[in-house]
């Protein structure tokens, strides 16, 4: 395994510290797994193990430490007549599925012991887990096995936390697994290719070549993120049936599963030098009062690593207080000062220009309802621009409430060189070939 060849590097560059949360590598019979634990100046010592093969944590919660070693208690789920529940019906307390006893030697980077199992034929299992690596404790983290496991899930959809060896250790081990890889196939002058973990399902792609033969690092750097945290969220789910996770009796029968992230669309819609774009479409539930039915875009700017700015290409993007009507818009140069306090989208003559474009068949037949969902205000709060080959502009309208989500569709595509009256200067950087 990589993550092997990365901690023994790592174990000789950097020193530990008191308060390092641990990342530890090693098996459990014949099956590999990785752990993470609390440091012992931080109280009881807690934690959580996953195997590779599978993904989804288990609870270690904390009992005791001493200078003798770590003793926690590997959770079990919640039976029908197993856990202990308080007045609200809230679970207090869980079963025990196995204690572990645990010694850490920091000399050699080594935690041993035992695993003994408290249910059916009780038997002990020698461990013996190697430190990879350490992070730093964050100031507010909660020393639970619920707060390394929140920690994961929160990867999954804070896009501005990095998700690094560094910062991340014990999920980057997780999700160091060979994927499976699908066929080359073309899109326009690039090729890519699907990848997929085979313990989640989900396929994301990769880019193969770029037209211009510049490296693809940059673009495969921005999907192999946005894949691994597809992953972090199907394993939070798998992870939901277990009552340190949160799951009271209430939600008991939740989780478990993956979400339906194995039936998660994503395809690849536009790959150059500068931009890559792609739609992911489906519908998830863990757990809540209804699943997540989405159809939405993505675009980055590969120069930035980011996700692009419309502003960059469109000088038909404009400012406007939240709750403003289409024509309430705002100083775009103080709104420059503090963007993300304005509601961004299509000036009148882009929103003048959709509505003529649109066709027909994608109303609904109820002039209120297809007013909600394409009207003037609605496009100015929703409409979204993704690429195609050619160059070509796909604009589509997202993000509606949860009972409109039907409005959610691709209005039209069109050749980039027909919105020229809408494009900034800048633009022709990204598509040399709208002047050709």
């Amino acid at each position: 395994m990589r993550f092997a060849l990365v901690c023994a590097a790592a174990l000789f560059v950097f020193p530990a510290h008191a308060v390092d949360v641990l990342t530890l590598v090693g098996k459990l019979g014949s099956r590999d797994i990785v752990v993470e634990l609390t440091p012992p100046e931080a109280g009881a010592v807690a934690g959580r193990y996953t195997f590779m093969d599978t993904g989804g944590d288990i609870p270690l919660v904390a009992v005791s430490h001493d200078a003798k070693g770590w003793v926690l208690h590997e959770e079990a789920e919640c039976g029908e007549a197993d856990c202990t529940l308080d007045d609200a019906g809230k679970v207090v307390e869980a079963p025990t599925a196995a204690v572990w006893t645990l010694s850490y030697d920091p000399d050699a980077y080594v935690a041993a012991g035992t695993r003994a199992v408290t249910t059916g034929k009780a038997k002990s299992q020698k461990l013996e887990l190697m430190v990879m690596a350490w992070r730093e404790l964050g100031p507010s983290e909660e020393t639970t096995a619920f707060g390394l496991h929140d920690r994961s899930a929160q990867f999954s959809y804070m896009h501005d936390w990095p998700l690094d060896w560094s910062g991340a250790p014990y999920e980057m081990t997780l999700l160091d697994v060979p994927l499976e890889e699908g066929p080359a196939e073309a899109l326009g002058d690039a090729t890519f290719r699907m990848v997929t973990d085979p313990r989640t399902k989900v396929a994301f792609p990769r880019a193969v070549a770029l037209p211009d033969g510049s490296p693809v690092d940059p673009a495969n750097a921005i999907l192999a993120d946005r894949h691994y945290r597809m992953n972090l969220a199907a394993m939070d789910c798998l992870a939901l049936r277990f009552a340190s996770y949160g799951i009271d009796s209430e939600w008991g029968m939740r989780g478990g599963f993956l979400a339906d992230y194995d039936n998660e669309t994503v395809t690849l819609s536009y790959l150059s030098p500068r931009l890559v774009s792609w739609t992911q479409s489906g519908s998830l539930w863990c757990t809540g009062a209804h699943p997540y039915n989405h159809f939405d875009s993505d675009t980055y700017d590969l120069k930035t690593g980011k996700p692009l700015d419309l502003r960059t290409l469109f000088s038909a993007w404009v400012p406007r207080e939240y709750g403003a009507t289409p024509d309430q818009i705002a100083d775009t140069d103080l709104a420059q000062e503090n963007p993300d306090a304005y509601q961004w989208g299509p000036d009148l003559d882009l929103i003048a220009f959709v509505r003529q474009r649109m066709t027909s068949d994608i109303l609904m037949g109820d002039a209120e309802f297809d007013e909600a969902c394409y009207g003037e205000q609605a496009i100015a709060e929703h409409l979204d621009i993704r690429f195609a080959p050619g160059p070509s502009a796909v604009l589509t309208v997202s993000g509606y409430p949860h009972v409109m989500s039907a409005c959610t569709t691709d209005l039209f595509t069109v050749p980039l060189a027909e919105m020229a009256q809408f494009l900034t200067p800048e633009a022709r950087d990204y598509f040399p070939e709208i002047d050709r």
